[in-house]
């Protein structure tokens, strides 16, 4: 099936926002970026704030939203901004919703996170019913549940009004339009940061044999934009590369892309989020099953290659 004729994407200025309009530009009779400022949106045909969304001219039937909309925190206040990130996320679903409802729109396309998964799952399997009785690792539980609850918002949406969302639970992205901060950045974002870097060494904090799922950017937005070509599909998925890999091959793999091989250095961080989760490792098969066309995902090696070069160029000027 085609592309719907139009796009509303929540949330175009972010990272992973960014990649989507980049996927979908040119693809789509009309994308319409949604943003906190209204600034505009490289990519897309027009830009609106969130609070002018009723200005809004009428939209073609055969349109479509996709949102990665989120409250933005720094890395290392994760923890401390729990509260916030609770009720800004939870906030920007019931307005998508609500927005949805009022306008008639009937495909939705939303970023969850594999972090609703328990904290106990061995492996975060989407083919099995998500037990909300089972909570979620304790260190991240207010945004854990904050992506529960946009999960629970589409089946209470889908049941009363027919809106067919596609949750797309991310696991680890990484790749362009990411933040230039180090400080703000999460793992494998800093790591291309440093490899960037002149420093003698390549510090890696936590334990480097930690396992995760890590995810290029322009896989997530592929997905997203080929999800779009479903109807009538309500279901949530692993939006994973399917396979683990260690933070120590994450740092070797971005040094190798920026081509400044240099000993690793390890310290020990304040206490994370994640402290104590050795292994996280997702399905994907369910993904790769509902959209055949879409192209192989990138390796961790291959993705890190693709990213560096934007880095370079954003960090130089």
């Amino acid at each position: 099936m085609s592309l719907p004729e139009a796009v509303l994407l929540f949330g175009a200025s972010g990272f992973v926002g960014r990649n989507i309009a980049a996927a979908l530009s040119g693809r789509v009779g009309r994308l319409v970026a949604v943003n906190a400022s209204g600034i505009a949106v490289p990519g897309c045909d027009a830009t609106v704030a969130m609070d002018a969304l009723d200005t809004l001219a009428p939209l073609p039937a055969e349109t479509a939203i996709v949102t990665v909309a989120a409250h933005r925190y720094r890395a290392a206040s994760f923890a401390a901004e729990q509260p916030a990130i609770l009720a800004a996320n939870t906030a920007l679903t019931n307005a998508i919703y609500a927005f949805a409802l009022a306008r008639g729109i009937t495909e939705i396309r939303a970023a969850s996170s594999v972090a609703v998964y328990p904290a106990s799952a061995a492996l975060q399997d989407d083919a099995l019913p998500l037990d909300l009785n089972d909570w979620p690792h304790p260190g991240e539980a207010a945004y854990a549940w904050s992506k529960r609850w946009g999960e629970v918002a589409a089946d209470l949406w889908h049941r009363r009004a027919g809106v067919n969302t596609i949750s797309l639970r991310l696991t680890n992205p990484y790749g362009p339009y990411d933040t230039l901060d180090e400080a703000q950045a999460h793992v494998a974002t800093a790591f291309v940061i440093r490899a960037c870097g002149d420093a003698p060494e390549f510090e890696v904090r936590g334990n480097p044999d930690a396992e995760r799922d890590f995810l290029f950017a322009g896989d997530a937005a592929a997905a997203f934009a080929e999800s779009l070509r479903l109807r009538g599909v309500h279901t949530a998925l692993n939006l994973a590369s399917g396979q683990t890999r260690t933070v120590r091959d994450l740092a070797l793999a971005a040094m190798q892309a920026a081509g400044t091989p240099r000993p690793i250095r390890l310290t020990s961080p304040p206490a994370a989020a994640n402290a104590g989760v050795k292994r996280r490792a997702a399905t994907a098969a369910r993904l790769h099953a509902l959209l055949p066309g879409m192209p192989p995902f990138h390796s961790l090696e291959a993705g890190m290659a693709a990213t560096l070069p934007w880095y370079r160029d954003a960090l130089r000027r």
